[in-house]
């Protein structure tokens, strides 16, 4: 999802470039996708490919279909990650010590194209 500041005024939408090419830091390259008519401050993009680094920039338009803002936004980079996989091979460890029962829970690393932060058991 990317989100914005919305600008004041009645009748605002907003167009959303983005593309894998870096274009210019206000202006995006042509052949870049396009998301316009967006009334809100926020869209998703969709169909973006994991591990790739994608470039946005966002203009506001007035209720003419005339840019308000020129240039487009500052551009922004992100990369997008995917999922990790499961966890796999879970086992559980039980041994008594001083009469407490302790339970031991060990499984395999995920893959992941980035680092796994935590975990929740």
């Amino acid at each position: 999802t990317v989100s914005w500041t919305a600008v004041s005024g009645s009748g605002i939408t907003y167009t959303v470039r983005y593309s894998t090419s870096s274009g210019t830091t206000t202006e995006p390259p042509s052949g870049a996708s396009t998301v316009s008519g967006i009334t809100g401050s926020s869209t998703t993009l969709s169909g973006l490919i994991s591990g790739t680094k994608y470039y946005i920039w966002v203009v506001a338009v007035d209720n003419n279909y005339y840019p308000i803002q020129r240039p487009y936004s500052k551009r922004y980079g992100i990369r997008t990650y995917s999922v990790p996989s499961q966890v796999s091979n879970i086992q559980f460890t039980q041994t008594v010590s001083n009469q407490m029962i302790n339970l031991r829970v060990t499984w395999n690393q995920p893959t992941s194209d980035r680092p796994i932060q935590r975990y929740e058991v």
